[in-house]
């Protein structure tokens, strides 16, 4: 019995999310057809996303943090591994469900196992797929004299550029953790409330690593008006905790209340008015700055041994549930 791969498509490619069509089936290729029942939950933050007509849910890896768990209500669910502990808290799961991020095992795919390891490349910068349709990216890393990597790249190119670098400077989850499992040292940072801090802790906790994430102001105010400007002042520092974390989540999935008629039309005023936005004080030179200062910090990086180990075991987890799904009857068998 096989199942359909489920994963998160966003409206424009983001490499994080269209990974889970590369890794799953080139791991387990037995594993996976269309128009079943069945589906694997792979690479994301995507417990509870919308089943389908999926009536049992095999999940593996994946992490919470944006959706209630409601769709999932009267579906079959085996959770064979989580994120890290705060999706494992959400869901009230034994802490012997907690690994890591399925995108550890990318390094063995061969497509991927010769990305170069002499870390000849520079320093790149890597925003989060939403922010860098914001304006004044190109600029900023320009100035910065960092080499702008595009999320919505495919996974070859941008898994390519990550496992080649020196250094990756990053506000995408999967920015880091791709470079953590190549070996190339990272530095996470943050714009807007759209950032976080909820589903980073889950990650981070999964390899026993404390992480502070830096505050940058973007290229262009239009990024705060669509997000939302989170209550530290740029340039502190966000430590990443799971119990913070925990309440983060809370907050993401209950629902906003509408803000004041007259701030959303003064915001949309400023929208259509860049020389407007200007006068707020932010552009590529301060969001330059920043981040060049955060490339000069000591940089983060996981205990390879611990990496590796996390890496066996879910592989071996996920040979499991081939052989288990191999040996299943086919439907409507005595």
């Amino acid at each position: 019995m096989v199942m359909r791969l489920l994963c998160h498509k966003p409206a424009v490619p983001n490499f994080g999310d269209d990974l889970n069509e590369v890794l799953w089936p080139t791991l387990a290729p037995g594993l996976f057809a269309p128009d079943d029942d069945k589906a694997f939950v792979g690479v994301g933050t995507i417990v509870g996303i919308d089943p389908g007509r999926s009536t049992k849910l095999h999940v593996f890896s994946s992490g919470a943090g944006y959706t209630s768990l409601q769709r999932w209500r009267g579906r079959d669910v085996e959770y064979h591994c989580v994120r890290g502990p705060v999706t494992a808290r959400v869901l009230g799961l034994d802490a012997d469900k907690v690994l890591t991020d399925g995108a550890v095992l990318v390094p063995n795919l061969a497509e991927f196992r010769h990305a170069p390891s002499d870390r000849q490349g520079g320093v790149v910068v890597i925003p989060h797929f939403e922010t860098i349709a914001f304006p004044g990216w190109i600029e900023a890393a320009q100035m910065a004299g960092l080499d702008l990597v595009d999320p919505r790249g495919t996974p070859k190119e941008v898994i390519g550029a990550l496992a080649g670098a020196r250094l990756v400077v990053t506000e995408s989850l999967h920015g880091a953790i791709l470079a953590d499992a190549f070996g190339v040292p990272w530095r996470p940072f943050a714009v807007s409330r759209n950032f976080s801090t909820a589903k980073w802790a889950d990650w981070a906790a999964s390899l026993d690593l404390e992480v502070d994430v830096a505050l940058v102001p973007p290229p262009d105010a239009l990024q705060l008006f669509r997000f939302g400007k989170r209550a530290e002042p740029f340039g502190s520092m966000l430590r990443l905790d799971v119990e913070h974390a925990l309440a983060e989540f809370r907050q993401r999935i209950e629902p906003a209340s509408a803000p004041p008629f007259l701030k959303v039309q003064a915001k949309r005023m400023l929208e259509m008015v860049p020389a407007a936005r200007r006068l707020l004080g932010f552009s590529p030179v301060r969001t330059a700055t920043a981040l060049a200062s955060i490339a000069a910090l000591d940089p983060y990086l996981s205990d390879p041994i611990k990496r590796g180990l996390l890496r066996d075991e879910m592989l071996g987890r996920l040979d499991a549930l081939a052989r288990r799904q191999e040996a299943a009857p086919p439907v409507g068998a005595l």
